[in-house]
């Protein structure tokens, strides 16, 4: 399955399908700047890792020192998305994101993962019961879920 995903770099990002929740067949200003940020970002740490298709299939995490959240930390990931939608759901992909992120934060030495919830699901939030299945915790002074390692 590890095969199916790419990781968007300074090479491929021009050419390469945002999996965004914006949805146009045509060039989108919304799109275009995300991949403008996302460009940036990327010498930063950012990993966007998709499933190499044309389709919403990725996970979308940074260090949280470079991340643009209202989250303080040191030493910690932070996911931005993780989404898998329509077809590509049930097949495992998700997990396999997850397990992806956990493994990368493990092999660079960070202490854990942290991503906003809510008490209650909302779209733009990953699913919080998902998460909890990876060890994620509710973090009372970040206010974040967090799997610590």
């Amino acid at each position: 399955m590890e095969s199916e995903f790419i990781n968007l770099t300074s090479k491929n990002i021009e050419n390469e399908h945002l999996c965004c929740i914006i949805r146009s067949r045509k060039q989108h200003p919304g799109v275009e700047a995300k991949r403008k940020w996302l460009s940036a970002r990327l010498e930063e740490g950012h990993v966007f890792r998709k499933l190499d298709v044309k389709g919403c299939c990725f996970i979308e995490y940074a260090p949280v020192e470079t991340a643009w959240v209202p989250v303080i930390g040191d030493n910690f990931y932070y996911i931005y998305c993780l989404w898998v939608s329509g077809e590509f759901k049930g097949k495992g992909y998700g997990k396999s994101l997850m397990e992806y992120c956990i493994a990368d934060a493990k092999s660079k030495g960070k202490s854990g993962i942290c991503m906003l919830g809510a008490k209650k699901q909302k779209n733009w939030l990953s699913n919080q019961a998902f998460a909890a299945k990876y060890g994620f915790e509710a973090g009372i002074r970040l206010r974040a879920a967090g799997a610590f390692f």
